[in-house]
This record gives C-alpha cells, structure tokens and sequence, in this order.
C-alpha cells in the first residue's frame, strides 16, 4: 500500500498561509522563516521527540517504496530545533543505504567553506559540531557532483507549499547544491505539519520539492 497520503495534496489550513501572501517576495520569505524559527524554539522538547519519531517512521516507509535496498540517500544532520534526521541517517546506515551528509564547515587549513561539500555518513561517532553548530561528517570531503550519485534527496526547509514551493534558511547551499541531482532523482522536505501551506514566497532561482514529509502524512507535490 503506498505511503503517500491518501487524500492527496489537500490543504490543511496552516498560520504560513496568511503570512506567506503578497507581493513582497523576499520580505515574505524572512516572515516565514521569523515565525518558524520562534514555534520551533518555543515547542517542548517532548513534543519535537515524538514528531521526529514518527516523521523518520514515515520517511523510511517512503524509502522502501521508492528505493531498492542499498541505495544513496542524501539527507541533512539536524541541530536541535530542526525535524530531526541523526536517527533517520543512522536507521537508513542500518537498512543497507549510503547517506550522503553536507559538509558545511571549515577548510583543513581553517579557512570558511563556500562551496558544496558532501561526505558519507558512518555513524554518529564520526560527526563534529560544524558551522552554527550542524553535525558535520568528518570523513573525506567530496565535490558538489558526488550529489549526482543519490537516488533521493531529503532537504531542509522553514516553509514549504502543496505546490511544491520550499523556503530555506537563506543561505542559498541548497540552490546551489541541487544544481548537481540527477534529472528525475525526487527530492523531499521534512518539515512540521504547521509549516505545510498552500504556497510558500518563489524567485526562479529557487528549486521545487516532489514532496513533504511530516509527522502525520507524506505528499507528493507537482514537483519542478
């Protein structure tokens, strides 16, 4: 029986929805990610456990339906406010996949990152407080194209749309990043079922998600 939610990309009314309307696109998105970063401060940790579980539960229904076993799965480490992944990657390590981690810190020789890294995750063992404290993989630094190798790509995001639309952090790694997927490789948000809307703030440059996975339900999007 398929994971994805029954129903279908229906709109479960959302508090993004009102603060992601206008004509200011770029104002938009910082609103958005101003209200998501205070409920995600705000929310008991007891809570955030419980839908990290449950969310990582519906993550690798979808994987074993969309996946043969041993494949590449990129995925994000989690700081402590995000959905998190640290027992999703360590489950999908179990199941047979690879995990594909981005390096977001610094150079050897101390000097900031600036382009995209990626290394395989292997275990919890080899991760080091990185940059603004996300895990970073300490195995060996691949280029940006090591991401044409994922059958899946699972990526952050503050806001995301039924439409497909996702707001990130602003930074812009993920714009860049997905630039290097494999045509036709899905890539899915996992966010809170309240910062599901109907659509979130899009520039051309931003790239659409093919799906959202939440604590309650996993739906496709149309996609790019």
């Amino acid at each position: 029986m398929s994971q994805l939610d029954p129903d279908g990309p229906t709109a479960r009314r959302s508090p993004l929805d009102a603060i992601a309307a206008g004509d200011d696109v770029a104002g938009r998105k910082e609103a958005v990610r101003r209200a998501v970063r205070r409920a995600r401060s705000a929310a008991p940790e007891a809570r955030r456990l419980a839908a990290d579980g449950a969310r990582a539960a519906r993550a690798l229904a979808l994987v074993d339906e969309l996946l043969a076993p041993g494949s590449v799965i990129a995925c994000y480490l989690s700081t402590a406010e995000e959905p998190g992944t640290l027992g999703l990657v360590e489950s999908l390590r179990a199941g047979g996949h690879r995990v594909l981690a981005p390096v977001l810190g610094g150079l050897p020789d101390g000097r900031p990152r600036h382009d995209v890294a990626w290394a395989w995750y292997e275990g919890p063992e080899a991760l080091a407080p990185g940059l603004w404290s996300i895990p970073d993989p300490t195995g060996e630094a691949l280029p940006a194209r090591a991401l044409a190798q994922a059958d899946l790509v699972l990526v952050p995001a503050l806001g995301v749309g039924l439409d497909g639309s996702r707001v990130g952090a602003g930074g812009g790694w993920y714009d860049r990043a997905l630039r290097h997927v494999r045509p036709g490789t899905p890539c899915w948000a996992l966010v809170n079922d309240d910062e599901v809307a109907d659509r979130m703030p899009r520039e051309p440059h931003d790239r659409p998600v093919d799906g959202i996975i939440t604590s309650t339900r996993a739906v496709a999007t149309p996609g790019p």
